[in-house]
């Protein structure tokens, strides 16, 4: 117990110490960044960071389940922090917090992954998505707290696109008990450590980073299904963006073709879609992070 409040009083102290400095109004940002990128003003360049530190050790607070130690994941996500101010463009119309997001983010992950992957073993691409959003869907679906059935295990399979196996392996994996800042508490264990530390002023920025992100990422999968014909789209669309999925017999049925060609038809379109996300990412300088979605199952996977 000595280390999960050891933890508890890290977080604590991470959190008052990037109190300290105060979010900066759009008009500050603005100036400050130009600041950075026309003349390299270190001074300019440390605000900006030190106005953003809460939302990094925000951001690495959530990833306390990995078992590593918390100051390790700060670390990281205020390397992400330094690293998304050297690359910001103000220029562009976003706010930094935003922008930061997505780096903080890529630091903490690559880090979690690495460290977790050797010492948990297995680093395939539906390892790392059900890593990361195994515990939000079983909630989500309502499957938390216990095994799950079969029927259950093939639905977050179904939603996270994995299979059943992998689902029950990471399960296991998570069933292992690790100190850290997820550990459930109070009367009915609904609740987790994390939840009981303040909610700081960095809320709203928080949201506000999500919320843009979110809809940054809407934005590239709308332009990604011009390239795709009327036919491609509609299968597309019905597969993989609908709260709930169209079957390959339904397709097949209504299309005149069989369930095999309308599987070759929606590979062909998530392959032209995904290239062209990627690359319109790419190309605004805005890397594409994983990230879990409530509805979309093929949204999520497409953006991570």
């Amino acid at each position: 117990m000595t280390a999960y409040s050891d933890s508890i009083d890290l977080l604590r102290s991470y959190t008052a110490q990037a109190n300290r400095y105060p979010m900066l109004k759009p008009e500050e940002e603005q100036q400050l960044a130009e600041a950075w990128v026309e003349r390299q003003d270190r001074r300019a360049f440390d605000l900006l960071v030190k106005s953003h530190m809460r939302l990094a050790v925000k951001i690495a607070s959530k990833y306390g389940r990995s078992g590593l130690p918390i100051g390790d994941l700060i670390s990281e996500a205020n390397i992400g922090l330094v690293k998304a101010v050297q690359r910001f463009d103000p220029s562009r119309g976003f706010r930094l917090a935003t922008y930061a997001l997505w780096w903080i983010r890529a630091e903490v992950q690559s880090y979690v992954l690495h460290n977790w992957s050797m010492i948990k073993g297995g680093n395939t691409a539906a390892l790392k998505r059900l890593f990361f959003n195994l515990r939000q869907t079983q909630r989500r679906l309502g499957f938390q707290d216990r095994v799950m059935t079969d029927a259950e295990a093939a639905k977050v399979a179904e939603e996270l696109g994995a299979s059943v196996e992998e689902v029950r392996e990471m399960e296991h994996r998570f069933a292992t008990p690790v100190t850290s800042l997820n550990v459930p508490v109070g009367e009915d264990g609904d609740s987790e450590a994390l939840d009981l530390l303040a909610d700081d002023s960095d809320t709203v920025e928080y949201r506000l980073a999500e919320k843009s992100e979110m809809d940054a990422r809407r934005a590239l999968m709308v332009e990604a299904l011009t390239i795709l014909g009327d036919r491609e789209r509609h299968i597309f669309v019905s597969r993989n963006l609908s709260d709930q999925p169209v079957t390959l017999e339904t397709l097949a049925q209504q299309y005149g073709v069989s369930k095999e060609r309308i599987r070759q038809i929606e590979s062909g379109a998530y392959k032209k879609v995904a290239r062209r996300v990627r690359s319109s990412a790419e190309a605004s300088a805005n890397p594409i992070l994983p990230m879990a979605s409530k509805r979309a199952r093929g949204e999520m996977r497409l953006l991570s």
